[in-house]
Parts: C-alpha cells; sequence; structure tokens
C-alpha cells in the first residue's frame, strides 16, 4: 500500500512525556546508539509490492533519525508540534523510523516521541522497541502454547470471512467522503474502566470497546443515519507474536470480527455482548489457529481479502489497544503519560473508520481520525466518562494498531511475504 498510495501516511508512533530535566540531543544519540543490536531498527523492506525483502543497515544515521525541537513555554506549543510530528515523513531512506525530543514547554518536563512506518513494526513491534530503549524490566516469559483443534481452524476460517461481508454502513449517497483527517486525544484511567469489564468477566479492552459503542451509538443517531440503532460492523487486531519472535521486525497480527453493540440502549447491555463477542479472540487455542492460518495462506490471498475488506460496503470500523505492563524511563527520569497514534489506509469508511482506542497502564486514550475520505457531516464523538464501563485486555494478546500488513516478507529470519494494501 505505501508503493500504490505513497501519499497516505503509514506512520505509527508513541509520546513519551517524562519528568526530569531534557538529555541534550548527543546524550540521546548515545543511548540509542547503543541500543543499534535490536533489528526492527537496522532493517528496512526494499523492493515492488509482494516481491520486497529486508534489507540491513547496522549504522543508520542518528544525526537524521535522533531529532529534537526547542519549544515556546505552554502546552498549547507542545500539542501543536505533537499534531505535525504525527503528519511529518519518516526519513526516505534506510531504516523508516526517527525519535524526536521535545523540550521548553514547561519546566522539568520533556518528551520524546518514538515514530515508525508499518511496514517494520507492528503495534507490539513498537512496544518491543519502547521497552528495549526504555525499559525496565525484562520481557517476562510466555507460556507454552496449545494445540489448535478443528474447530479453532474452522471458526478462524468463518471470522476471516464473515469480517468481509457486505454492511452498508458507510457508502451512504447522501453524505459522500472528502480526504480529511483529524486527530485527537482523550484521557480515561484505565481502572474506571477495567473495574466495570471485570464484573462481567470481561477485561479493559472489553471496557474501551464497549464505551465506544456508546459513544457511536450517540454519534450515528445524529451524524450518520444509516449506522442508527444497529450493530456497528468491526474489527479488532490481535497479536500473533510468538516469544522467541520478541525482536522480530515486520507484522506479525490478524484481525478477528468484533461487532459493536451500538444498538443496546444500556451501557450495561453493551458490555455484555462485547464480552461475548470478543471472547473467542482471548482463547489461546484460537490464536494458535490464527497464527497457522497467517502462515500457510499465500500473501497474494490475504491481500485480496484485504483488498475487499476495505471496499465502502464492507468496511469495519478498526480498533487496537497498546497494553505497556512494565514501567518506562529514561535513565533516571519516568514516563509519566503515554500517548500512541496511528495511520489510516485509503477505505473511505466515515468518521469512525478512523476512531481508535488504544490503552496503556496509564491512561486510555481516544484517538480519532476521519479516514481519507471522511464524513462531510463529521463530528466529534461524544465525551461519554463516568456511564460507560470496559474492561481488560486478553493476556498476551495485546492487539495492534490497525494495518494491512499481516504477513512478513521474507527476510533475516522468515521465508513469508507481506502483501501489500489493506
Amino acid at each position: 500500500m505505501a508503493q500504490v498510495h505513497p501519499s497516505i501516511s503509514q506512520t505509527i508512533g508513541v509520546i513519551l512525556h517524562l519528568e526530569g530535566t531534557a538529555p541534550t540531543i548527543g546524550e540521546l544519540r548515545r543511548h540509542v546508539a547503543s541500543h543499534l543490536q535490536q533489528p526492527r531498527l537496522t532493517h528496512y523492506l526494499h523492493g515492488p509490492g509482494l516481491k520486497a525483502r529486508w534489507h540491513h543497515d547496522p549504522a543508520p544515521d542518528l544525526n537524521h533519525r535522533v531529532r529534537e525541537q526547542h519549544l515556546p513555554p505552554g502546552d498549547q506549543h507542545l500539542e501543536t508540534a505533537l499534531t505535525g510530528l504525527v503528519a511529518h515523513p519518516l526519513p526516505d531512506a534506510g531504516p523508516l523510523w526517527d525519535i524526536w525530543l521535545l523540550a521548553g514547554y514547561v519546566p522539568g518536563r520533556y518528551v520524546i516521541c518514538l515514530r515508525a512506518h508499518h511496514s517494520t513494526q507492528d503495534g507490539m513491534g513498537l512496544i518491543g522497541t519502547l521497552t528495549t530503549l526504555f525499559g525496565t524490566a525484562p520481557v517476562p516469559a510466555a507460556d507454552p502454547l496449545p494445540r489448535a483443534g478443528v474447530g479453532a481452524y474452522l471458526g478462524t476460517a468463518h471470522g476471516m470471512l464473515s469480517a468481509c461481508a457486505a454492511n452498508n454502513v458507510w457508502n451512504d449517497p447522501a453524505r459522500p467522503l472528502t480526504g480529511h483527517r483529524d486527530i485527537g486525544w482523550a484521557h480515561v484511567p484505565t481502572q474506571r474502566l477495567r473495574t466495570a469489564a471485570t464484573m462481567q468477566g470481561g477485561d479493559t479492552n472489553d471496557g474501551f470497546l464497549a464505551t465506544l459503542s456508546g459513544a457511536l451509538r450517540t454519534w450515528s443517531s445524529q451524524y450518520w443515519p444509516r449506522g442508527a440503532g444497529r450493530p456497528l460492523p468491526a474489527i479488532t487486531m490481535v497479536n500473533l507474536r510468538r516469544a522467541e519472535e520478541h525482536d522480530r521486525p515486520g507484522n506479525l497480527c490478524t484481525f478477528a470480527p468484533t461487532p459493536l453493540p451500538c444498538h443496546e440502549p444500556t451501557a450495561e447491555g453493551r458490555l455484555g455482548h462485547v464480552v461475548a463477542a470478543t471472547r473467542t479472540a482471548k482463547d489461546p487455542e484460537r490464536r494458535v489457529a490464527m497464527r497457522s492460518v497467517m502462515d500457510l495462506v499465500p500473501a497474494w490471498a490475504f491481500q485480496a481479502l484485504a483488498t475487499r475488506l476495505t471496499t465502502p460496503d464492507r468496511a469495519a470500523i478498526t480498533t487496537s489497544y497498546l497494553a505497556i505492563h512494565r514501567p518506562l524511563r529514561y535513565k533516571r527520569d519516568p514516563v509519566i503519560r503515554i500517548q500512541p497514534f496511528n495511520w489510516l489506509p485509503t477505505s473511505p469508511t466515515g468518521v469512525d473508520r478512523g476512531l481508535q482506542l488504544q490503552r496503556n497502564d496509564q491512561r486510555l486514550l481516544r484517538h480519532r481520525c476521519s479516514s481519507p475520505r471522511a464524513a462531510r457531516t463529521a463530528q466529534p464523538l461524544p465525551r461519554r466518562r463516568g456511564r460507560t464501563p470496559s474492561a481488560a485486555r486478553p493476556a498476551d494478546a495485546t492487539a495492534d494498531p490497525p494495518s494491512p500488513q499481516w504477513r512478513d516478507v521474507p527476510g533475516p529470519r522468515s521465508r513469508r511475504r507481506r502483501h501489500g494494501r489493506r
């Protein structure tokens, strides 16, 4: 997709807010240089389409990839700078990542922003890079995976095909779509979501999906009549990375259909529907089946499936989250807040297609973007704090930011391909 639509940004990233005195840019570059054994910092894809292969640059130019901005005093200048970084192009050659140091907006605090191209880092990969550079504890050992039965494989195939069924939500001729994109963050303590969700056997991720359902219920009733009073088709990204693939570049994720119960009038009812819908995606046996399917199905078949998924009559809301369980810091300076951001494909799915909820252990962040042809009638989603329940993330299944790239291209440790468009 990056080659077919070069104007569509595929930049993902995480913004770390730290307490302390900002380092010099030279200090930060030396810190990053000491971690260049990380494959995601030295590998990138090169070549046309599905023929792309991994290339290795053992010494990327850190003068070009680790940069700084000195900001005037005031949080508004930080917000302006961060919004600009979301859209700013990545380096155009070699490994597709960079790090920005932002300071000066307030005494005793600074920001480090890590950005990367989605072709080399998925959500779990981005977390791996973060913990390599700024982590304070080793990666915990993973539990052994079970064998998947026939039912798990049949359920996986059915889920993938059903996600591509026509839903006719975002192709309303009365509301043509534009090319505008928009971004914003909202912050909610994850404990509020977790507490409500665990009462119904769910987790924090279920809680944020239930919250999203409530917000979309209100929004669609006012601004998108075709989606009012009905469940809205959605997919959630599922991490399929094995323990031994912790440092591996590329995307190792797939999607699971998770209809959002926007037709349900009560918060408790919406949460109950979500908990039931996400139960299979959390099942270790189902995830083993998902990974096997991803490994066995040819890249061109995944590409064809993804292309269908992004047509206007089939497009689904994409949701993802980032779960960071261990403290982060730069030397002695603790990370006190985390803001993830994501990208959007070309699919004309309306404002909701770009609404992404991503969580970390400190805050739930609502990241809203309208898709490249977002609805002209698009309006901000209502804030529903305090009324909507939530849930927790599935163990070892930290979902990834939405991505069309489910397949790896043959590289240092893989013979698999990666498909292009979402």
